[in-house]
């Protein structure tokens, strides 16, 4: 009754990984030799007192753990640079704002670099009172921060209106960083006390603060670290999206990620929480609020020049914003130029750039999450693609997975198995043309099914 169960879904044919001892495994042999904890009916014990999805998720709520896994930031307000990048014959912008955006990276780092004096680095447009344990970066010391080739680096990307200051980052980044690895928390626009500087928030399809931060800052301060990236909830949505988005052109030196907890399928989502009691009148209010409460610390900075957010701060009255899909159909949609939220849900959702990714990707995810659902979980994505592999818990809900210990059951083993990925090698080579899902552009063009001219 109080323990959950582990399963695994692999591909048809999954990659394979050169060991540095040499020998060619795949992710599953990998877990099977050295991460039993994710292993095919491997489980651990929850913590008797939640023993449901529902109040493992609750609990995650409720509950700050400030005394536990006390990681310490240092924070780097990024300025986006009025840059280009390519796409095929395309060159975009990273965003419309002429090189006025910032947003902000919390790196880790050891207690003893705090900084009585840090204040002297704050930029002028950071206004909030920084996250606990959280101090500027002396600009001078931030080379030396990653300089280290030999350490691999995994960037965490955050769940809705969350932060680095989140208990399942900190869980997660306090273990994977014992296996040596570098860590740093990409913290969405506007979110975890960033003043923001241009009218823009995030959402699940803004891969854009994360593609900045890979092509205009890391590979070129540290153009020979090695790099893995970690998406927890709208976070592994984001992850999930910008991989497929890069696709077989990914920057050469990201070796693997993962998503945790992370909604596939976004109005599948939508409908499990408008169908569940406590979703239609507990989660989704709770998000909702939290986004309400992120654009009404921004109005009087930047959000106050947006119309529809201006219109909605005149009249409150007249919209009816109560839950998350309200938020989304009133202000995401708008922001970001969608007809409505559905219309963003569509677009956003992660399982239809599955079968593009092509950096091993490992997917955890528990059945009993109340938030993402397990009835849309990329089962046969998975199946098709050689680089991904899923794993699924029976309890756990939603970024909860509380042990009987009361600790995080996932933040281990996703490090150690991260911590494998990095003593193992593969090539684009290795894997033939014919185990790839089909590449969907030679047939679907310009928004509908078109069929090549035969050369037979």
């Amino acid at each position: 009754m109080f323990k959950s169960y582990v399963s695994l879904l692999a591909p048809q044919a999954p990659l394979k990984l050169a060991g540095r001892e040499g020998g060619l495994l795949t992710l599953p042999e990998i877990i099977l030799s050295s991460v039993p904890e994710l292993n095919e009916g491997a489980s651990f014990w929850t913590n008797p007192l939640l023993p449901s999805g529902h109040l493992q998720t609750a609990y995650t709520a409720l509950n700050k753990f400030e005394n536990v896994d006390k990681v310490h930031y240092k924070r780097h307000v990024l300025q986006m640079k009025n840059l280009r990048y390519q796409v095929g014959e395309d060159f975009l912008n990273y965003d419309q704002w002429s090189g006025k955006s910032t947003f902000c990276i919390d790196y880790a780092v050891p207690e003893s670099m705090s900084d009585p004096d840090h204040e002297k680095y704050r930029p002028e447009s950071q206004t909030k009172e920084l996250p606990p344990r959280t101090e500027y970066l002396n600009p001078e010391t931030e080379f030396d921060l990653l300089s280290d080739d030999s350490k691999p680096l995994i960037i965490c990307l955050h769940g809705l209106s969350g932060g680095s200051y989140e208990l399942y980052i900190r869980a997660f980044v306090s273990r994977v960083t014992e296996y040596n690895f570098d860590a740093l928390v990409l913290n969405a626009r506007g979110c975890a006390n960033h003043t923001i500087t241009t009218p823009q928030l995030f959402n699940g399809l803004w891969t854009n603060d994360l593609r900045y931060l890979i092509n205009e800052h890391i590979s070129k301060k540290w153009p020979n670290k090695r790099i893995y990236l970690i998406g927890f909830s709208l976070g592994g949505a984001i992850t999930a999206n910008y991989l497929g988005q890069e696709f077989d052109q990914v920057y050469h030196n990201i070796k693997g990620a993962a998503t945790v907890g992370t909604p596939w399928d976004f109005p599948d989502s939508l409908i499990l929480l408008r169908e569940s009691l406590l979703g239609h009148h507990i989660y989704s209010p709770a998000m909702c609020q939290n986004l309400l409460k992120l654009l009404n610390e921004h109005y009087e900075g930047h959000l106050k020049s947006d119309p529809a957010v201006e219109e909605f701060k005149k009249n409150p009255a007249a919209y009816s914003v109560n839950r998350l899909r309200d938020f989304d159909d009133a202000f995401t949609s708008r922001l970001f130029g969608f007809n409505g939220a559905n219309d963003y849900y569509r677009l956003a959702s992660p399982v239809q750039r599955l079968h593009k990714v092509r950096v091993p990707l490992i997917i955890l995810s528990s059945k009993d999450d109340p938030i993402t659902g397990y009835r849309t979980l990329p089962h046969d994505e998975v199946k098709q693609n050689p680089y991904t592999l899923l794993i699924t818990t029976t309890v756990g809900g939603h970024l909860g997975w509380f042990t009987l210990t009361g600790k995080r059951w996932y933040a281990d083993p996703m490090a150690k198995l991260m911590k494998q990925l990095d003593e193992h090698t593969w090539s684009k080579e290795s894997v033939p043309q014919t185990d790839l899902p089909r590449d969907l552009s030679k047939v679907f063009k310009h928004d509908r099914l078109v069929q090549e001219v035969s050369t037979l």
